[in-house]
Parts: C-alpha cells; sequence; structure tokens
C-alpha cells in the first residue's frame, strides 16, 4: 500500500490559486476576470472596533417585552451616534421618549428590551495581495485569484501579512541576523536570513520597520515574542539552530529585489492552508502546472526529514522497505533509504513518518 506523506513546497514556478476571505460577511467589489494588482481593493466589510449595550426598555419607561414593538431599526442597520433606535409617544404624545444609538456603527440585535451596536470607526478592506485574476467570486465572502510565481511554504507564521520587494540578508542559507547586517535602507523590505536566535537583534529589526521577515530557523525562546510583531514573520524550517534548505535558499536568492507577498497565517493542518511567501512572475505562453499535492512516497523524490537526529536535511529517496522493522524505539515502522545531503555514501535509514516530500 503508498505511503502518502505530507507534501512542502519549494517550487520555482508554479500556477497558483488562493482564496481572499473577508473576516465577515460584506461586499465583493471585484468583478471576475478582472486582473488586479497586489494593493487592489477587492471587497470589504464592517468590523466592530467594541459593543455597546442599550437598555432600550429602561430609555423608554417600558416592561422589556413591550420595548421591541417602539424599534425603529432593524437588526443589521447602520447607525449614527445620536440616532434612533427606537421610539415611543407619551399617552398624551405631548413628548417622545427615544433610545439612541451610543456611536456610529451597526445594530447587531435587538431583542428583549436591549440592543447591541457594534461601533466601527472604518470598514475593513480586503486587498489582493498578489497580482493576478480573479477566477471566482465568493458572494459576500471574498474571491479566488489566480497567479504564477514562485511559492516557498514554511512551518510557522504569526498570523500577518504584507506585500514588497524582497532583500535577502547574509552570505549563506545558514547566516545568522545580527545588527550589523540590518540597517535603514532595508525599511519597508521583505527581509529574508538564515537563522534568528538574539532577542537584541529582534528589537533592533522592528525600529527598521520592515515589510515581513523570513527565517529559516527560530529559537524557540523568541516564540511568544514575534507573535506580538505588528508586521509578518515566517519560519521556513523549523525551530532552533538551523538554516535555509538548498532549495529555500536558492528560491530565495533567484527572486532578491523582486516583489513578493508574505502571508504568515497560521499552518491549519485541516485546511492544508500553510504560511508561505509567494512572488508573482510573468506566465510562460503554456501555464505552468499548479503545485503537487498527496502524491506518494516514491524512489526518486526529493525529501525532507522532519524529525530525529537527521532533521532539517534534504535527500532523495535509494529505496522503501517493504515490511516492518524494529527500530531503536522499539517500535516496528517502514523506513525507507534516503540519501541525505553529507550523509553516509550508501544512505540513512528513516522511517516513512519521518519524512515529507519536497516540490
Amino acid at each position: 500500500m503508498p505511503y502518502i506523506p505530507p507534501t512542502s513546497h519549494v517550487t520555482l514556478l508554479a500556477t497558483l490559486r488562493r482564496e481572499r476571505l473577508l473576516p465577515l460577511a460584506g461586499d465583493v467589489i471585484a468583478q471576475a476576470r478582472q486582473r488586479v494588482e497586489a494593493a487592489d481593493v477587492v471587497a470589504h466589510t464592517f468590523v466592530a472596533d467594541r459593543h455597546h449595550l442599550v437598555d432600550v426598555g429602561r430609555k423608554l419607561g417600558l416592561p422589556d417585552d413591550q420595548a421591541d414593538s417602539a424599534l425603529v431599526k432593524q437588526d443589521g442597520d447602520l447607525v449614527k451616534q445620536g440616532e434612533p433606535i427606537a421610539v415611543r409617544k407619551t399617552a398624551l404624545g405631548l413628548r417622545k421618549l427615544t433610545a439612541r444609538s451610543p456611536a456610529d456603527g451597526r445594530l447587531v440585535a435587538a431583542a428583549g428590551g436591549k440592543a447591541l451596536v457594534a461601533a466601527i470607526s472604518k470598514p475593513f478592506e480586503l486587498r489582493a495581495g498578489i497580482p493576478g485574476q480573479v477566477v471566482t467570486i465568493l458572494q459576500s465572502r471574498g474571491v479566488v485569484l489566480e497567479t504564477t510565481g514562485a511559492l516557498l511554504e514554511g512551518v510557522w507564521g504569526n498570523g500577518r501579512e504584507d506585500s514588497a520587494p524582497l532583500r535577502l540578508l547574509g552570505d549563506s542559507p545558514t547566516s545568522t541576523l545580527t545588527a550589523a547586517l540590518v540597517d535603514m535602507n532595508l525599511r519597508g523590505a521583505l527581509l529574508a536570513c538564515g537563522q534568528l536566535a538574539d532577542p537584541a537583534v529582534l528589537k533592533t529589526v522592528a525600529d527598521v520597520r520592515p515589510r515581513g521577515l523570513i527565517v529559516g530557523g527560530l529559537a524557540p525562546g523568541l516564540v511568544a515574542q514575534v507573535r506580538r510583531l505588528d508586521f509578518p514573520l515566517l519560519v521556513v524550517e523549523g525551530f532552533g539552530q538551523r538554516g535555509f534548505s538548498a532549495p529555500a535558499y536558492a528560491l530565495l536568492k533567484s527572486n532578491a529585489w523582486r516583489e513578493a507577498w508574505l502571508n504568515a497565517i497560521v499552518w491549519d493542518r485541516f485546511s492544508g492552508k500553510r504560511p508561505e511567501l509567494i512572488v508573482p512572475l510573468p506566465s510562460p505562453s503554456a501555464p505552468p502546472p499548479a503545485p503537487a499535492q498527496g502524491e506518494a512516497l516514491a524512489v526518486g523524490k526529493r525529501v525532507r526529514v522532519l524529525r530525529g537526529r537527521e532533521a532539517g536535511k534534504i535527500g532523495a529517496v535509494l529505496e522503501l522497505g517493504e515490511t516492518p522493522v524494529l527500530i531503536a524505539s522499539g517500535l516496528r515502522v517502514r523506513v525507507a533509504r534516503v540519501m541525505l545531503e553529507g550523509g553516509p555514501a550508501g544512505g540513512s535509514a528513516v522511517p516513512f513518518a519521518n519524512l515529507e516530500l519536497l516540490e
């Protein structure tokens, strides 16, 4: 039975489709087959800054079960600060009692004598992020864009995104980011360097105000700190003292100075969405294929070791074991013989479960 491992993409040119979704239902303003640039707004919605609860019954002097009949606004209506939500005329009609909105925003819900108003200071605008063509409109939620370009997937992101020219720092895949590599000329760029280990250097980088940071390896002790950054950070290979793999470094080096999109989303293993860097590139006459997914482990495939003493190393599969064998942990598992970079001439035995395809 074939074994299908996870796949990590380090692809120099592919046809890519990406969903761009609003955080809440809203209005899609892009059109199908429209060509968009990275900074173009494709949809917008209203996201609440805070919420206010209005006691409509008390303001109108009515029992809660009677106050709803006095509402002049419905759920979902936009409201201005001071605008009436509910109005009650007194018995003789000589004056009116009014419950007013405490802020500009939207009436989320009104029932049982209470009204919830979401305060909104400005609309949320969803930008394309990458140049491409709108191929699908997702009603009230967003769009699907298609582009061609290089794709580099990572293992961890801090949940932010941005676009900017890519700058590669250091002179090797394992270069460590130091204060000497960072200056104000890097402001507004996406920075890439092999390793980040020093919290003081991270502060120096933040002071420069780049649009994003890509590292091969990140010191585990910095995770809490990088979560709070106001720009995206992508970890490509993993945590600890490791730099970029040779394929990842080659992709970054060949695309230095090009405009790129860093989407450092949190890896969702259920949907398959991973943090990634996309470098849009011109499409050849025949569109390149989409990145491969769900392929079986096979002889000749390029793989990366995920766990164990060889973690992070790249190699090619020489042979696939047909029957389980006993390994040092005491488990019986199927193993592959893999020719790893810098490994023994005959290859190394690696359990199937410790491998991922590198496409």
